[in-house]
């Protein structure tokens, strides 16, 4: 190889190389940005993450408030079922009054002090089907509660030859819960396990080990599965559990919540 045909390879190497040094800045630089929008990308979502969480949570603890008055706004009802369609003619106050003076054997001379009372606001079941619940209203919520004891203690109440049953005015929630935790129950005594529920929707099993108390079925999950019984998750119900009970918000010296700043929403 002579001397020009050299020095002309060197010059082509010489571009080659040049070529792919420039090529390997624009790759360094493609990936310094991809690195880039990569972080910040990270970055957007760590935000969007923390300002859900505070959204959920507010708005688990709105809904639990929200439960919470419901529960209160009822504290001076109760609940009668098994009364026949119609028993009431026109004048439910008059009937409900009767009716609880009658069955409870309650002093004749005892002020019930019935504010209202009306079927529950459901479309009108037919002849073959269970009666509306009464829903009654009382001025004084200690009345409320002395009838309840009373219909409580008493081993079946029985009006005008059929049984009736007296509970507190729960929510819909309320009800919702209590149902699922009375099948639990169901299914607890078939085991010959003692259960309970105390309010709201409590779950209180007795074993020969001692007393467990469970404040929801799946706080109680675990011990369930244990004795053979399994019951459903409500995801949206663990949520709000854990969204309700997480302490991860910062408080301020004054004791509220810290709230998410303009850079959080962005």
């Amino acid at each position: 190889m002579t001397f020009s045909e050299t020095k002309i390879t060197l010059a082509r190497l010489e571009s080659t190389m040049k070529d792919v040094a420039e090529r390997t800045t624009i790759v360094e630089q493609q990936m310094a940005d991809t690195h880039q929008r990569v972080s910040d990308t990270e970055d957007q979502q760590h935000r969007h993450e923390r300002a859900i969480r505070y959204l959920l949570k507010r708005e688990a603890k709105v809904s639990a408030k929200c439960e919470d008055l419901k529960s209160r706004a009822r504290r001076n009802n109760l609940r009668v079922y098994g009364i026949r369609e119609g028993e009431e003619k026109n004048d439910m106050i008059g009937f409900v009054t009767t009716m609880i003076h009658t069955a409870l054997n309650l002093p004749a001379d005892l002020d019930l002090g019935v504010e209202r009372a009306h079927r529950s606001l459901t479309t009108k079941p037919k002849e073959t089907e269970p009666p509306r619940s009464i829903i009654v209203r009382f001025w004084d919520y200690r009345v409320k509660d002395r009838i309840l004891q009373e219909a409580w203690k008493s081993n079946g109440v029985v009006y005008r030859d059929k049984k009736v049953f007296f509970d507190q005015d729960y929510t819909a929630e309320v009800q919702k819960k209590r149902k699922e935790v009375r099948e639990v129950i169901k299914q607890l005594k078939e085991k010959k396990v003692k259960a309970v529920s105390p309010f709201p929707a409590k779950l209180k099993i007795y074993t020969s080990t001692g007393v467990n108390m469970f404040y929801t079925l799946s706080e109680a999950a675990p011990t369930l599965k244990q004795m053979g019984i399994h019951v459903t998750a409500d995801e949206r119900e663990n949520l709000r559990e854990k969204m309700l009970r997480n302490t991860w918000i910062t408080r301020a010296k004054k004791g509220r919540e810290g709230a998410l700043s303009t850079v959080d929403l962005q």
